[in-house]
């Protein structure tokens, strides 16, 4: 038997097939992640497009046994919109991103203002519990004890949902 080794057309191909399979897969669950971040439909698709146009130097890590692929294109998209959070332009545009997308959210409007600061902080902006606390001029501690009660908040709101 003489085995052909992939030829460049041939892996093209299947880099191809593979980017399209991940895209009809998970493309509509990303860019609900990203439209709740930004909140306008135009920019996360725009997003979402510059996301999977890094997907094709990512096909061999988002290959490999045991990796959790939406968690992996969630992280992208994350590095994709640190670039977001930088262009806004002053502080009031912040704060209305603060407030605005998290007004309906059943968990965010439980916790304190402290909390949703970290809460969002770490999760959507990506940043350190040290950056966070450099900004508030708070402790390391004091930001890691709002984002475990964040957690908290969190876990018994879904606890309470499964009981009912």
């Amino acid at each position: 038997m003489n085995p052909q080794l992939p030829t460049s057309a041939s892996l093209a191909r299947s880099k191809s097939e593979a980017l399209r399979n991940l895209y009809n897969s998970y493309a509509a669950t990303l860019l609900g992640y990203i439209f709740e971040v930004v909140q306008n439909k135009q920019v996360a698709e725009q997003y979402l497009g510059a996301v999977f146009n890094e997907v094709p130097n990512e096909i061999d890590e988002l290959s490999k046994a045991g990796v959790n692929v939406f968690c992996r294109l969630q992280i992208m998209a994350r590095q994709k919109l640190a670039v977001f959070f930088e262009t806004l332009d002053n502080e009031t545009d912040m704060k209305t991103w603060q407030i605005m997308p998290w007004v309906n959210n059943k968990y965010i409007v439980l916790m304190t203002q402290l909390q949703q600061q970290v809460f969002l902080g770490v999760y959507y902006q990506c940043k350190t519990t040290s950056h966070i606390a450099k900004e508030l001029n708070k402790t390391e501690e004091e930001i890691r004890k709002a984002l475990k009660e964040c957690f908290t908040i969190i876990r018994n709101g879904r606890n309470d949902e499964r009981i009912h």
